[in-house]
């Protein structure tokens, strides 16, 4: 990732200083960083050090602030009446007016600059890694679209084996209907006024569900995982908004991701009095008691779900819970502390995600 760094800036790990846009490393320092054993062991108790501003061996400024969780190193600089002047001023001859002077309050400035800068980069590139996904499942079901729509072609001029070319035709319809959920799931996560851009309409939660466990199959199969539903009854039609058919995608989707190989993945559908009850069951990383409450949060992704994949972004869940809240869903995620299986050094535990849907 480029930077946008307004002054010298320590490369934590890489022990080098880059030039800032507005003040640039003197050369002593360029030089010194790698090699000289006092500059070394300045920066190194930097990267540990609470966030404030320091004094290195040869009377330069150093400024510690944190960014997501670890810690940045403004350097080589001059603070006003915050360094020594007598050890530093033969350390920068012949400097250029470019290595001046700068304020304490325009340090600060400079920091919350690049902590903003840093933070926005971030969202882009979570944001550029979403819209490649997208693209690439777009590509490949469009190929998979065209190639059967090919043999539905030559089945047709045969006119035989009608059945055959159901099958085909309801697989052409449930890829379109993939790519359909896999483009609002774009919509609604970066903007999320799309989710009640139009009005409720009339839908089935048991058949958006079996639609989505057929759009998941081969995933699934990929992993030997086996996707059971059940319902005590037959479902009645809800009232929802048309994001409801990507919720039941966003948690299938989950739970295939996370679910070790050759596990299965249980559905129960029922209706109590005038609510529908629909739990998703799953064997998933185990959520940590102190994650259970942010693991809906934009961006959140639990310590062994980390651990289990990079395949992740932290919006599955934030997205199903937007989408809960504007149908007045009540959604409740539960990992169960209890039932626990080490997989790869990796914890995992029953996972389970309650809808309840008033009628």
């Amino acid at each position: 990732m480029d930077e946008f760094n307004l002054l010298p800036i320590y490369r934590n790990g890489l022990e080098e200083i880059s030039d800032g846009i507005d003040v640039s490393v003197p050369e002593f320092c360029r030089k010194c960083c790698r090699v000289n054993e006092k500059c070394k062991r300045h920066y190194m108790n930097l990267a540990e050090a609470a966030p404030g501003l320091y004094h290195c061996p040869y009377g330069f400024s150093s400024y510690v602030f944190e960014v997501d969780g670890d810690n940045c190193i403004f350097t080589c600089l001059r603070i006003e009446g915050e360094y020594d002047r007598a050890k530093l001023m033969s350390k920068i001859k012949n400097q250029g007016k470019r290595y001046r002077e700068i304020s304490y309050p325009v340090l600060l400035e400079y920091a919350e600059a690049y902590r903003e800068y840093w933070i926005n980069q971030n969202k882009y590139e979570r944001y550029k890694k979403f819209i490649d996904d997208i693209f690439h499942d777009v590509r490949k079901f469009n190929q998979q679209i065209k190639l059967k729509n090919d043999k539905i072609f030559r089945k047709s001029q045969q006119n035989k084996r009608y059945s055959e070319l159901l099958e085909y035709s309801k697989s052409i319809y449930v890829m379109c209907w993939f790519l359909t959920l896999r483009l609002n799931n774009h919509d609604f996560v970066y903007n999320e006024q799309l989710m009640k851009a139009d009005v409720r309409s009339s839908y089935n939660i048991f058949k958006i569900i079996d639609k989505v466990r057929y759009c998941m199959k081969e995933k699934a199969e990929s992993k030997d995982i086996k996707m059971v539903m059940t319902a005590e009854r037959e479902c009645r039609d809800m009232m929802a908004y048309d994001c409801i058919e990507l919720l039941p995608f966003l948690i299938l989707e989950n739970a295939v991701k996370y679910s070790p190989r050759g596990e299965k993945i249980e559905i129960y559908i029922d209706e109590k009095g005038n609510r529908q009850h629909v739990a998703i069951v799953s064997l998933g990383p185990r959520i940590l008691e102190n994650e259970i409450n942010l693991i809906c949060e934009q961006g959140y992704r639990g310590e062994n779900a980390v651990k289990a994949t990079d395949d992740g972004m932290g919006i599955g869940l934030y997205t199903a819970s937007c989408i809960c809240r504007l149908n007045n869903i009540d959604m409740r995620v539960y990992s169960d502390p209890l039932k626990i299986k080490c997989i790869n050094s990796i914890e995992y535990s029953e996972f389970k995600v309650d809808f309840w849907i008033d009628l």
